[in-house]
């Protein structure tokens, strides 16, 4: 399965969720929060400058006394992005989220725009999906003769 795939079914329900990387602390979990999500990217305009997940605010509580109040989302945003094509493999997720220890990882257009994040969440209900298709399959294969 491609990455298209679960782009296309992501599709019904959510766009991509962005703040600036001079928002607060504050606001980005807001948005986390109200949207149930992971991760947010940061974005400068039309460019990820980088990606603050629910792990990196958990990091900067635990270094800094008063980081909701007094930081900015560019303090604790990663800003080494890894990202992935719609023409990418979930088996590439796969192997590139294990890797790297990350769950979120945007889809990138051939132009440079952000398609979407792919979470590992969406991995696994992808995988999930393959499998119970070939176990049908397969059963009924078996069922036919």
């Amino acid at each position: 399965m491609l990455v298209k795939s679960i782009l296309k079914e992501k599709a019904r329900g959510a766009g991509i969720i962005s703040v600036s990387p001079d928002a607060s602390i504050g606001e980005a979990a807001k948005l986390l929060a109200q949207h149930r999500i992971g991760a947010v990217l940061a974005m400068e305009g039309d460019k990820v400058a980088g990606i603050l997940s629910e792990r990196d605010i958990v990091r900067g509580l635990a270094n800094t006394d008063n980081v909701c109040t007094t930081a900015k989302v560019r303090d604790l945003m990663t800003a080494e992005v890894f990202v992935c094509s719609e023409d990418d493999t979930v088996e590439h997720l796969m192997q590139t989220m294990t890797s790297k220890r990350i769950r979120h990882l945007p889809v990138m257009g051939g132009t440079g725009q952000v398609l979407g994040i792919v979470t590992i969440g969406d991995v696994v209900k992808s995988r999930l999906d393959e499998t119970k298709m070939e176990a049908d399959s397969l059963r009924n294969y078996v069922m036919a003769r």
